[in-house]
């Protein structure tokens, strides 16, 4: 059989497992899609153990079921308020080859990527990205691949991901529990980024913002390199509840309702249509408009993306951003949500991401909710290439990953 790659996305309020297999000529296809509600989360982070196992088996077994094939192990992502980033430069000096010529080996750019990454992190918190942003030898910026190049003096600007160690291992215990090995773990937005954007696309400067039930993540990415990752601790969810809340319905309720009739941007609405809002005490069900509907949802999700905005602001400000805002999530399937992103971003480039078409079952993945688990996979299909180079890539193992399954063994 070929081989096989999956990328489970848990969120909090649903779980995705995508299967992507290489055929016998190298090629990548989707052949299983599973989704399951997720249960133990808030804001995208485990609060109970046991419920998150059971809906990533869910999630998994659904996957296996429509791919026909067992699943051994997961690539997964992490997002929300337990991750944050920075911008980081180091230097070293080019060692050469002893025969008085500077050249830059790839030893050289490990060790100025050390040193990029050698700032003071939080002993609670674990370093999960170091991504090159661009390269300078002897005062020459704007260098993407430095190697076999000659210099004296070799510099790198990098963004640094973190994620809360507690939160790290609590996911890998997760997916254990649920008989799964972790393979490798990525941050949510560009694991998306890998699915929804095009080369030049990442090269103007886009936005890509997840908008998830619990939080709503967002990634800048500028001359091929992610600049900015922020989350805010507001999503799909809160919008519900405040349907809840102002109507005076259960939250099940009230979503069902956001799914079926919300909208978030008002002038996209036919004056007479109505929605039903079911009773519930013994009161009889009461029938508003979908205007009067908006008018909860819209000034929450104006909020959340100005949020967003503001957050960025201050990181990209001096930076130009000439391609798109790209939505993905369960939230960018809410109807308006294009037009009021268009607006607090003020530009017409707002599109909804569509993971791209890797055959087999479009219709299933080929949805801004499955950004996340089709970008594992395709991260992942790229960093293994060929099925020929396959075993020489998993020897590269994630140091953090490697350690933190140390520390499962003496435990679980």
């Amino acid at each position: 059989m070929s081989e096989t790659i999956v990328g489970l996305d848990i969120g909090t309020s649903t779980v995705r497992a995508v299967i992507g297999v290489f055929t016998e000529n190298g090629e990548l296809q989707i052949t299983g899609v599973g989704k399951s509600p997720s249960n133990g989360l808030r804001n995208g982070a485990i609060i109970n153990l046991e419920a998150a196992m059971s809906s990533v088996t869910a999630a998994i077994e659904a996957a296996e079921m429509m791919a026909g094939h067992e699943v051994l192990s997961v690539y997964t992502a992490i997002g929300g308020s337990q991750v944050s980033s920075m911008n980081s430069t180091g230097v070293v000096g080019v060692a050469g080859n002893g025969k008085g010529t500077q050249e830059i080996s790839q030893r050289d750019i490990e060790r100025v990527l050390e040193a990029a990454k050698s700032v003071p992190i939080d002993m609670a918190r674990q370093i999960i990205h170091v991504i090159p942003q661009t390269y300078t030898i002897d005062g020459q910026k704007g260098i993407k691949s430095p190697l076999g190049n000659v210099g004296v003096r070799l510099e790198a600007e990098v963004h640094i991901v973190t994620a809360a160690v507690t939160s790290i291992q609590n996911l890998i215990r997760c997916i254990k529990r649920a008989k799964f090995d972790v393979e490798d773990i990525r941050l949510k937005t560009l694991a998306a980024a890998e699915a929804i954007t095009t080369e030049e696309e990442r090269d103007l400067g886009s936005i890509i913002i997840d908008l998830g039930g619990g939080s709503t993540d967002a990634l800048v990415i500028t001359d091929g390199a992610p600049v900015c990752s922020v989350s805010i601790p507001l999503g799909g969810a809160t919008v519900t509840n405040d349907i809840s809340v102002v109507r005076g319905i259960s939250f099940e309720s009230a979503e069902r309702i956001k799914k079926s009739s919300g909208c978030c941007y008002e002038a996209l609405l036919d004056e007479v249509e109505e929605v039903i809002i079911p009773g519930l005490g013994g009161r009889p069900p009461e029938a508003i408009t979908r205007h009067d509907l908006c008018s909860y949802i819209q000034p929450r999700v104006e909020e959340i993306l100005t949020m967003v905005r503001d957050k960025i602001g201050a990181t990209v400000k001096d930076r130009k951003l000439s391609g798109n805002v790209i939505l993905c999530g369960g939230g960018a399937l809410l109807p308006g949500i294009v037009e009021v992103a268009g607006e607090v971003f003020d530009t017409r480039n707002v599109r909804i991401g569509i993971p791209a078409n890797f055959g087999g079952l479009q219709e299933e993945y080929r949805a801004p909710e499955y950004a996340v688990a089709v970008g594992l996979v395709v991260a992942n299909a790229k960093s293994h290439g060929t099925l020929q180079t396959r075993k020489e890539s998993d020897k590269k193992k994630n140091t953090f990953l490697t350690a933190i399954k140390e520390w499962f063994k003496e435990f679980v």
